[in-house]
């Protein structure tokens, strides 16, 4: 089959246009509801799993999602063993050249950018079939496919409804991968309201916000959930938690631990402050000890986390078909591109961009000036001694 999505890329929300995501959400409807079934083919294409950060869900469900095409799945994870002293590199070059079918790499690492350096670097090799690169989690930066996950259970909770919608991101915005997906992944939505609820220290990078603030979405501020329910002029019908990252955590909340989880942990008692029809989702697993939402909530109808936890199989079986050539016809039920949000696709596809040697830009503000070079910003003070 022809598909326009085949040896694509995923290292971005933005990667898939929001004419294509809206796509890949009407196929994966008609999977989950089984009216589209497998296409197992005879040469079977070959699915990498390659993990440098834990992970259950989003490995498992991409696992179990090649096997439902019949994929071969294999797990490359234990990295320090296989590598060797070889750079990433090279070890995907080596895995690329053992077939002639075409390769999928699922990768999560703590280095940012790594699943969009290794299609540069792959497109460029002659006489090989170009392999698809999946981002599911890379540092600080995005989680695109459970972004994609997050925003198909959106549509489902608001019967496909992308008139408007108002959410609430709470907990580690700072850290967040799937927060910071938000970006992206809120524009299929044409009116678009998010609050923002974490304390300074873990609150909304200044970058992302201002990028929300450019789509088009109304934007507001808070410091915990106890001032927003308070002050707020109108509270969302749909809030996003996602768990406090202390190992990633700056020195300045170092010794504020409690006080950062009091502020964006949800309590019982405000349940009756929510608006009729609210949902929850949050980032799994959570921490079983100090969880965002109470355990009390677990079978309350605002539990839509788990129903956010099944999507993933299903949305990720339609990327898998998508970049393999399973599924390509490009056909959809979804409206025509002229109803879809007006705002044009974002012209940088990247947290980086390149320049030419002799391209003039803004100068940078330091001391010493200079032409060429790179800037680090937002270096970390050290502790004081009392914290050390």
């Amino acid at each position: 089959m022809s598909s326009p999505f085949q040896g694509r890329t995923i290292h971005l929300v933005s990667d898939l246009s929001i004419t294509e995501q809206l796509y890949m959400y009407d196929l994966a409807r008609q999977v989950k509801a089984g009216s589209v079934k497998a296409d197992v083919k005879e040469k079977r294409q070959n699915v990498y799993l390659l993990f440098e950060e834990e992970s259950t869900r989003t490995k498992d469900s991409f696992r179990n999602a090649a096997v439902y095409h019949g994929m071969t799945v294999n797990d490359i994870t234990d990295s320090k063993k296989l590598f060797k002293k070889e750079s990433v590199t090279d070890v995907i070059k080596m895995f690329t050249s053992y077939s002639t079918e075409q390769s999928v790499f699922v990768i999560r690492s703590p280095m940012e950018g790594m699943c969009r350096w290794l299609e540069n670097v792959m497109s460029k090799r002659p006489n090989t079939t170009t392999p698809s690169f999946i981002n599911a989690g890379d540092g600080r930066h995005t989680h695109p496919t459970l972004e994609y996950v997050d925003t198909f259970t959106l549509l489902e909770i608001k019967n496909n409804c992308r008139d408007h919608i108002h959410l609430a991101l709470v907990g580690d915005l700072l850290n967040g991968r799937t927060a910071h997906s938000k970006v992206d992944g809120l524009r299929i939505f044409k009116n678009v309201t998010v609050d923002l609820i974490a304390p300074k220290e873990i609150q909304y990078p200044v970058e992302y916000k201002v990028k929300m603030e450019s789509n088009g979405f109304t934007v507001n501020t808070f410091e915990s959930i106890e001032e927003y329910l308070a002050t707020a002029a109108k509270v969302a019908d749909i809030w996003s938690f996602s768990r406090l990252q202390m190992s990633r955590i700056g020195e300045e909340a170092h010794g504020r631990e409690e006080d950062l989880h009091k502020a964006v942990s949800f309590k019982p008692q405000w349940r009756s402050k929510l608006p009729e029809g609210c949902k929850f989702l949050q980032t799994l697993p959570r921490d079983v000890n100090r969880p965002l939402v109470p355990y009390a909530f677990d079978n309350d109808e605002v539990n839509a986390w788990e129903q956010a936890s099944g999507n993933g199989y299903w949305v990720r079986i339609v990327l898998l078909g998508m970049l393999t050539g399973r599924y390509g016809g490009f056909t959809t039920t979804s409206p025509a591109p002229s109803l879809l949000v007006p705002s044009a696709e974002p012209a940088m596809r990247d947290f980086a961009q390149a320049i030419k040697p002799n391209e003039t830009k803004k100068p940078v503000q330091s001391i010493i000036p200079f032409d060429f070079g790179v800037v680090i910003d937002h270096m970390s003070r050290g502790a004081s001694e009392a914290v050390v």
